[in-house]
């Protein structure tokens, strides 16, 4: 089996984390990006091949993915960067891969799923913790109640881990956006104001929050459940940060307003903090006689560990010959059960 593959921003928080447990998985990374200095560092540092290009640069970007058969796009946010990347997959007959979480960019790669299928390019955004735990997830319920036709996801963190500064970044310049729900098959936003509902994640009732999160577009196109919302197990703290959001919603328009609170921003949670924390997973599906199931997954921190987990199982696969050409989502392609292939996570039925 082929084990060489491109890392495009590599020298990222979780770009360097995939690099490291790639090397332990005995693939190959190439470290791939724009800053020449980091990206040679880390090449140098884990004993790997540096290729530095921008993405703006399509030739330099062709002769980079000419000799791998899978790339996995690691340089967010990918509103500005997927397009170039997944346009010069295109041309190569390079398989893509993403971590991204960002509704418009997997709404904008859904858009060359006939291009892709013409060229047998496999187009797979959300190969990390958005989306895997919970397509996975969600493609189980509906095989246990396949008329239904209501799903609502959930998840929430248990320990003192943050999310990545990257992921972060991307929750900043979505907040122009609103809140993404799938309603009737169709992507509509929210009505103003935090919802709230009470979700078991296994410790008992907690507060969770309605928030804009990748499922509402790929699970509809895994499971087929036109009507589609998620939700964060949120902190009274957490809770208020999202009605800010929310209400400084038009100001985030402003790239100046946005780069400011980006700036802001404090570093990842270290290596400590993610092993001692725990990620839970909750779904329900409900039909229209009134019907539903429940399920949780529980794993390891999902930013960092359960991201680069899932992403290079994805990777493995693709270069074993495991693909499927056009627009996927990791349940249609590997199926509800693939999540469970991973280290450290289980799948309770609740209901």
């Amino acid at each position: 089996m082929n084990t060489r593959f491109l890392l495009y921003g590599a020298n990222g928080f979780v770009g360097q984390e995939i690099a490291a447990q790639a090397l332990r998985l005995g693939l190959q990374p190439v470290a791939a990006g724009r800053d020449a200095a980091k990206i040679e560092a880390l090449a140098a540092r884990l004993g790997i091949e540096p290729q530095v290009f921008s993405l703006d640069d399509a030739r330099a970007l062709d002769r980079a993915l000419e000799d791998v058969p899978v790339v996995l796009h690691c340089a967010g946010p990918f509103i500005y960067t997927s397009k170039q990347l997944v346009d010069g997959c295109m041309r190569s007959g390079t398989h893509y891969l993403d971590i991204t979480g960002e509704i418009p960019v997997y709404a904008a790669i859904q858009q060359q799923d006939k291009e892709a299928k013409d060229n047998g390019v496999m187009l797979l955004p959300g190969v990390g913790f958005d989306i895997v735990p919970t397509d996975c997830l969600a493609a189980h319920l509906k095989r246990r109640l396949p008329a239904a036709s209501k799903l609502t996801l959930a998840f929430t963190n248990d320990g003192p881990a943050s999310l990545p500064p990257g992921t972060t970044r991307t929750m900043l310049e979505m907040i122009p956006n609103g809140c993404q729900v799938r309603l009737n098959g169709k992507l509509v936003t929210a009505p103003r104001g935090i919802k709230k509902r009470l979700i078991d994640f296994g410790k008992g009732p907690q507060t969770a929050a309605r928030l804009s999160w990748g499922d509402v577009f790929s699970a509809y196109y895994s499971t087929g459940i036109p009507n589609i919302e998620d939700y964060i197990g949120a902190s009274k703290s957490m809770q208020q940060q999202l009605a800010l959001s929310d209400w400084l919603r038009p100001i985030f328009k402003s790239s100046a307003v946005r780069a400011f609170f980006k700036r802001q921003l404090k570093s990842g949670s270290t290596p400590a903090e993610r092993a001692v924390t725990r990620t839970t997973v909750w779904g329900e599906v409900k039909d229209e006689q009134g019907n539903k199931a429940v399920a949780r997954l529980h794993g390891p921190e999902a930013g960092v560990i359960w991201t680069a987990q899932t992403a290079l199982a994805v990777v493995r696969k693709v270069l074993a010959g495991e693909t499927a050409a056009g627009y996927q989502t990791p349940a249609r392609v590997y199926g509800p059960d693939f999540v469970l292939e991973g280290p450290d996570v289980t799948r309770e039925d609740v209901e």
